[in-house]
């Protein structure tokens, strides 16, 4: 059975905040950052958007006792809504490509996918699912 702990909550939020460790890779090779980060976004609009989304999640990961005092449902729900708008910006960028498959598009929506109906599953449950 699919349920949303600590460890999904965590995971997901690594996941949405994949452009900023992007980032960080970039920065830390001065030489070859720009190449890095044209490569995989070529239109800087799309990386500028995976940073807006990725901004809340990464503030998860680092910052949890801040987060600690948001309730779990408003988490749940606030990282579903964050979760929806990245598959709808992976979706967007497949559409781009013309639809042609490429195996990091397919497992990176496939995860985003699973990951919303572990969340959404929690989110519509009656009990508390994270750890504290």
């Amino acid at each position: 059975m699919l349920f949303a702990n600590q460890t999904s909550v965590l995971f997901t939020c690594a996941l949405l905040s994949r452009t900023w460790l992007l980032f960080a890779i970039a920065a830390s090779s001065r030489q070859t950052g720009g190449d890095i980060l044209s490569l995989l976004y070529p239109e800087h609009r799309w990386f500028y958007l995976g940073l807006a989304i990725g901004a809340l999640p990464l503030s998860r990961l680092l910052l949890p006792r801040l987060w600690a005092k948001v309730s779990e449902k408003i988490q749940l729900w606030g990282l579903l809504l964050i979760l929806v708008a990245d598959i709808s910006l992976q979706v967007h960028a497949i559409n781009l490509n013309h639809w042609r498959f490429e195996l990091l598009n397919a497992i990176t929506l496939w995860l985003s996918l699973l990951l919303g109906f572990i969340l959404l599953k929690a989110a519509l449950s009656k009990q508390p699912t994270l750890a504290k």
